[in-house]
């Protein structure tokens, strides 16, 4: 699936510095609602499990390094004052990427409070998450943060239309995406594909084995092919 899909409109609004902000036991072959529920707060999964915290780390810290590599003259001018950002969600779509967000303004020291689950789908106007923080910090993550959510939640809102045609149609088939992803940024293109409902298919050469044409031609034939890989595998 080709993953050069529209954005997701999304905008960063500032609100100044105004924050928007007895069990029975008994024995039973059937669970207790306080019980179900102690079990379904022991663990919830969560697509953001994942992604590797360290990786999602450098990732972010390289992301801020190419956006602001030396001087940080906006920051100068706008100092440290606490300020409240609003996001506001600006076209109909599937949220994608929050976890990208809230790793860009934790390095920032920023705190993130969002109104909305991830992968929800969504209808404009209205204010998905709460961030406040130093305004040299806001605006610093600000552009890295919304590029990463627009474009997550892009392929995401494309991929669950997919997913739903399929459903629909009652194709048992995998849709899937390929390595066609912008050189970087894979980690998070993959990622909204899960948060779409498709399959995310090989992260990288090394994942599979997947011999095209081209490997076939240069080795002469598919029986020499196999003899290479009989050797590294």
């Amino acid at each position: 699936m080709r993953t050069y899909v529209r954005k997701m409109r999304a905008a960063f609004y500032y609100a100044g510095n105004v924050i928007i902000s007895g069990s029975t036991y008994q024995f039973s072959m059937k669970m207790s609602k306080t019980t179900e529920n102690v079990l379904s707060n022991i663990y919830k999964p969560s697509l953001s499990n994942v992604l590797s915290p360290v990786t999602l780390k450098h990732m972010v810290r390289e992301w801020l390094k190419e956006d602001t590599p030396n001087f940080d003259y906006g920051g100068f001018v706008v100092g440290e004052k606490e300020e409240t950002a609003l996001l506001l969600i600006k076209s109909p779509g599937v949220v994608a990427g929050k976890p990208f967000f809230d790793a860009i303004f934790k390095e920032l020291d920023c705190v993130v409070s969002w109104e909305c689950e991830e992968g929800d789908f969504l209808e404009p106007i209205q204010c998905i998450a709460i961030v406040t923080g130093k305004v040299r910090q806001l605006l610093l993550g600000e552009r890295v943060a919304l590029n990463c959510l627009s474009r997550a939640s892009g392929i995401a809102s494309l991929a669950r239309q997919l997913a739903k045609i399929k459903e629909a149609k009652g194709w048992k088939g995998e849709i899937a995406g390929t390595r066609k992803t912008t050189p970087g940024f894979r980690l998070v293109e993959k990622y909204a594909l899960l948060v779409g409902s498709v399959s995310t298919h090989r992260h990288d050469l090394s994942s599979m084995i997947m011999l095209k044409d081209n490997h076939i031609w240069t080795s002469g034939s598919i029986t020499q092919v196999y003899i290479y890989m009989y050797i590294v595998i």
